[in-house]
């Protein structure tokens, strides 16, 4: 919990509000621009501060949870342009791993659960990391005009090194990872892929 009951500047007050959704199992990658701007706004008011700050990410997050917001984003799911999914999972190259990918990533959505996921199975071979790199930039090119933008993909990165080894508070720690980045109408999720040594 903050030291203060307002917030002394934007920066401490997105610190805090980050650490509050962290703490309740809320990705502020939910919220809106808008919505995350008012939430700094109210943090740093002394008439209202963290309590109202954190009241606003609650109803945030009902907001989310409620059975018509779900629907909503399923409709737009279903109503997409591009029919990214479809069109991915009858694909010649992306029929496997980016379709599996992407349909995991749109539940995620459709559900309002965690943005930052990981890919399971065993560590992927760096060669096949690349390909699978190529083929989300291929999915990137079907996917124009739709409701999946921004494809991003980085290449591995060794966490250890990096000094980001730890996942969030838990005692799991990751080795090279890579990242497939992507917004889902306009939400950014990222999965994370365990790379082989």
């Amino acid at each position: 919990m903050p030291n203060n009951d307002h917030a002394r500047s934007a920066e401490e007050a997105e610190v805090e509000l980050k650490a509050y959704c962290e703490s309740i199992s809320f990705d502020h990658e939910w919220i809106s621009a808008s919505q995350w701007a008012s939430a700094i706004r109210i943090a740093q008011a002394q008439e209202t501060g963290y309590a109202e700050a954190f009241k606003s990410i609650d109803a945030d997050k009902d907001d989310l949870l409620r059975a018509g917001a779900r629907d909503a984003r399923r409709a737009r799911l279903d109503g997409d342009a591009a029919q990214l999914l479809a069109t991915a999972a009858s694909h010649y190259s992306l029929k496997t791993t980016v379709a599996g990918i992407l349909q995991q990533l749109a539940e995620a959505y459709v559900a309002g659960h965690r943005v930052d996921l990981t890919l399971g199975g065993l560590p992927m071979h760096a060669t096949t990391y690349e390909d699978l790199r190529n083929e989300w930039d291929d999915a990137a090119q079907l996917a124009a005009g739709g409701v999946f933008t921004e494809f991003v993909s980085h290449p591995p990165q060794n966490k250890a090194a990096a000094n980001k080894s730890n996942v969030g508070h838990t005692k799991e720690t990751r080795k090279v990872q890579g990242n497939l980045l992507v917004k889902i109408g306009g939400v950014r999720f990222n999965m994370h892929v365990n790379i082989a040594d």
